[in-house]
């Protein structure tokens, strides 16, 4: 669960901006939206919306998670190869920052790092085993010495596991590098987090049709549960099967779709061609359709399904940019109050277009709302709701269509201004 993410220098973001899940003083749907950590003493948002213009930044701050966990997950195979970002374009030549706090099995860890597309610049991770911050280690790039010098502070690895820590390529994480070493520590924890209860960015173009064939030929998706969801979202749907087989691998690329794994682990390599078949019960009679002959919205309902059923079950994160993507305003509505009411522990964060859902009470705490704004160079800014004096009693949903809390395109004249010939 993340408590704080930070990034600074990275594709329209360049002053550093702060996402803050850490909940305020306000005690509104507290036992719906807050979970707390005894040590240290923390309340926690579990959800958080981001409004804001097009070109904004929006999905960038999504982006730039979605990169700190790609970073951290996957091990380098080249040390000359570069690492793969964008820095904000009139920044190029300077390094970008990444800090996250997050608590994994109540308790915190705070990770930040350096870099640029070349190597690591700097790498930290702390934690708070027993609520006081204890150092686990630092690397510090020394452009002198063109090396690293590393500072261990935590006691429980070996000096041989430190020794091959310190390997680390230059363009990878010491948390990338520990995946590849028997060991069991406040490292192993940290990396596990990114690399199973940080889900992978939902984005608005993903066939969500690998996600949901996953989880249901691994069993991972209750048949009742996601039954019991397609009836109430009014979709029609009475049951579904799952039927696989043999293929060849030319016809096996028919169905590659841009994958969404639940626990972000690499794909195995395809030996079947799958087809789920949902029936449907209707007054006039009954009949049979392809997932991939559904409407997109049922199509990324049935993905959500699978997504709230791991928000329910595990102290997952997941990121959705666009989040009513294809839905009806009462299906986003729906899956909200589902997930606020049945998840204990799991964390959403997604960006947003769908005003309605500011004048929803029993969804929107001002200190869950955040707003993106572009300056002048055409970064990101980013503010709260709750940086404002707004009270219980406003409107958030007038004050933002009135631009008092920003977030709203500035759009010129009607009239269209045709050049001579």
């Amino acid at each position: 669960m993340i408590i704080t993410f930070s990034v600074q220098n990275f594709r329209s973001i360049r002053e550093k901006i702060t996402l803050d899940f850490i909940a305020s003083s306000d005690k509104h749907l507290e036992e719906y939206f807050v979970y707390e950590i005894p040590k240290p003493k923390l309340r926690i948002l579990r959800m958080a919306m981001i409004y804001g213009a097009n070109a904004s930044g929006k999905t960038n701050i999504l982006k730039a998670l979605d990169f700190l966990r790609e970073f951290i997950s996957s091990s380098a195979s080249d040390r000359d190869a570069p690492i793969k970002y964008l820095p904000f374009a009139l920044d190029s030549e300077k390094p970008s920052t990444f800090e996250i706090d997050f608590c994994h099995e109540d308790i915190m860890y705070s990770y930040n790092v350096e870099l640029n597309t070349q190597r690591i610049l700097s790498e930290r991770l702390d934690y708070y085993p027993k609520g006081r911050v204890a150092n686990v280690f630092q690397r510090i790039y020394d452009p002198n010495m063109d090396t690293y010098r590393y500072k261990w502070t935590y006691r429980g690895y070996s000096k041989a596991i430190e020794d091959r820590l310190e390997l680390s390529m230059r363009n990878q994480s010491v948390l990338a590098t520990i995946a590849s070493i028997e060991a069991k520590g406040p490292l192993q924890k940290a990396r596990d987090w990114f690399k199973f209860y940080l889900l992978r960015l939902l984005e608005p173009q993903h066939d969500l049709k690998n996600l949901v064939v996953t989880a249901i030929g691994n069993k991972r998706l209750p048949r009742e549960f996601a039954l019991s969801l397609m009836k109430t979202a009014d979709l029609m749907i009475s049951d579904y099967r799952l039927i696989e087989i043999e293929a060849p691998e030319n016809l096996l690329k028919k169905y590659e779709t841009p994958t969404v794994e639940l626990d972000n682990s690499a794909d195995e390599p395809a030996s079947k061609a799958a087809y789920l078949l949902l029936d449907h019960k209707v007054d006039a009679g009954n009949f049979i359709l392809d997932f991939l002959e559904e409407s997109s919205g049922t199509q990324r309902f049935f993905g959500f399904t699978t997504l709230l059923n791991e928000l329910i079950q595990r102290s997952v994160t997941l990121p959705i940019d666009e989040l009513e993507s294809s839905l009806h305003h009462d299906l986003v509505r729906h899956f909200l109050y589902m997930f606020l009411s049945n998840s204990s522990s799991g964390q959403l964060l997604f960006t947003t277009h769908n005003l309605s859902l500011l004048g929803e009470r029993e969804l929107a705490r001002r200190d869950c709302i955040w707003i993106t704004d572009r300056k002048q160079d055409g970064s990101t800014e980013l503010s709260s709701v709750w940086d404002y004096p707004v009270r219980k009693e406003h409107s958030i949903e007038s004050l933002y269509k009135k631009g008092f809390l920003g977030g709203k395109p500035y759009l010129g004249s009607i009239d269209i201004e045709v050049p001579n010939a």
